[in-house]
This record gives structure tokens, sequence and C-alpha cells, in this order.
């Protein structure tokens, strides 16, 4: 699932749909939101997504690692493989 700012990031959101595709990516959603986080960062919800979040944060880091955060404590927790990009 990719987060990206309403009032732009399209470009960069397209740009990463590619992305994880082209790497075998089953499913990418993407979300406007409409208040932006200040910095690109990876959410995973179960340990089992943990290393695969490192994986996409090093693809999508755009020259350095994004942020990867463990959210396996929010309930209710999305289904298993779910993986949250939220770009600023």
């Amino acid at each position: 699932m990719i987060h990206y700012p309403e009032r732009g990031g399209h470009e960069r959101t397209a740009e990463l749909v590619g992305l994880l595709l082209a790497a075998g990516t089953a499913e990418v959603e993407t979300r406007p939101v409409r208040y932006p986080v200040e910095r690109q960062s990876i959410r995973y919800f179960h340990a089992a997504d943990r290393d695969v979040s490192g994986l996409i944060g090093d693809m999508v880091g755009g020259g350095g690692r994004a942020t990867v955060s463990d959210f396996t404590h929010f309930r209710p927790s999305p289904r298993n493989g779910t993986v949250e990009i939220w770009l600023p």
C-alpha cells in the first residue's frame, strides 16, 4: 500500500508501483492522503513482514534507506503481507 499526498506525489507513486511490480509484488494499492508525512517511511504490521519491509526500504529509499517502522502493536492489524509506504 502506497500512501501519497493528494496534492502531488503522483509521479513518484507511479514509479514505485512499477518498481514493486517488476520486483514481483503480487498487488500494489495506492491511496491519497490529505496530510502528508514529513519523510518517507515503511510500516509493517506482522513480524513475518519485517525482512521484506527492509528490502522495500532499500529499493525505494531514493539513495538512502527509508525509515522502516514496526507497527506490530497496531490494532486492528491489516491482513498478513501488508506493508505500507508513506510518501512525503
